[in-house]
């Protein structure tokens, strides 16, 4: 018998290796990690880290559409969720600078 769970957001019933809710996208948070090798490469820090020196915008992308994963203590582990508007307001920093220029 297939075992299907709740969304979190929408309560839809979503199978339990579904990645997202089908209704809300929301993804699923039966889905975890469990070794840094799982990890998709756009979604490591180091990753995060090219794209914010090459090209700003990419990193935001990156960031804003998704959870980015590192390595700490021998365990996989995501960024904290301000981590998203603290690298937004760097970004705008830099662009103000660019325009007083």
């Amino acid at each position: 018998m297939p075992n299907f769970v709740n969304c979190p957001h929408c309560q839809h019933q979503v199978h339990e290796s579904a990645p997202a809710c089908p209704s809300c996208g929301a993804p699923n948070q039966a889905m975890t990690y469990t070794s840094y090798d799982q990890v998709p490469w756009y979604r490591r820090r180091w990753a995060l880290v090219l794209a914010a020196f090459v090209f700003m915008p990419i990193a935001l992308i990156i960031v804003f559409t998704g959870d980015v994963y590192l390595f700490k203590d021998g365990k996989v582990q995501t960024f904290p969720k301000n981590f998203k508007y603290t690298l937004l307001l760097i970004f705008a920093v830099l662009v103000a600078i660019q325009l007083s220029r």
